[in-house]
């Protein structure tokens, strides 16, 4: 038997065929599939949110354990809705201040942690080659964002010009791993047709 005879997995080739066929250009099949997946997309996190969190809040938090002041948050929250409405979209500003605020907040409460480990993370021994190198890399793209002297200073202008080497390697070596990882997800599906949906070599 060369195809399965799983419709599931008829379903997840045809599906990926489609994607695969805005390659040559776009068409009726990529925009079904395309639509289909945003849409499930769509549904999935709608049924997510209302069954993690909504409901247990609305049903068991607030109606069976009597927290009735969960109700504030709840109208706070249904008052960024206001903003499709042409008179009232004023009252959708401050559920959206109070988020900013909070998410400020979340950041000075928490981020610092993080920045702290990187700053800590930049002492080093220099007891080999690649810590010397980690050091020059690190210092030179800091003199790149030295705005405040002049660069006609040498070692800022020579230390700048290194900095933005180390920069471009860093950015070009994020960018080949992205593009790496794209590559793997692009096997994955290839596999499938093959081996799931054709079973060639099974």
């Amino acid at each position: 038997m060369l195809i399965t005879n799983d419709p599931m997995i008829w379903v997840g080739a045809l599906a990926t065929l489609a994607v695969f066929s805005f390659l040559y250009q776009d068409n009726p099949a990529w925009k079904v599939t395309e639509h289909a997946y945003v849409g499930l997309t769509a549904a999935y996190t709608i049924g997510q949110q209302f069954h993690n969190f909504i409901k247990p809040t609305v049903m068991d938090r607030i109606i069976g354990d009597g927290y009735w002041s969960y109700v504030i948050p709840a109208l706070i929250g249904l008052a960024i809705y206001t903003r499709y409405s042409a008179s009232l979209n004023w009252v959708s500003r401050y559920p959206l201040s109070l988020w900013v605020g909070y998410g400020a907040g979340m950041v000075l409460a928490y981020r610092p942690a993080v920045l702290f480990g990187q700053i800590t993370g930049t002492f080093r021994v220099f007891d080999g080659a690649d810590n010397i190198l980690f050091w020059i890399c690190c210092v030179t793209t800091l003199m790149y964002f030295f705005f405040t002297i002049s660069r006609e200073n040498p070692v800022v202008n020579y230390g700048a010009s290194i900095g933005r080497w180390a920069i471009m390697v860093a950015l070009g070596t994020a960018f080949g791993n992205t593009a790496i990882y794209r590559f793997n997800l692009l096997l994955q599906r290839i596999n499938y047709l093959f081996f799931e949906w054709l079973q060639i070599g099974l």
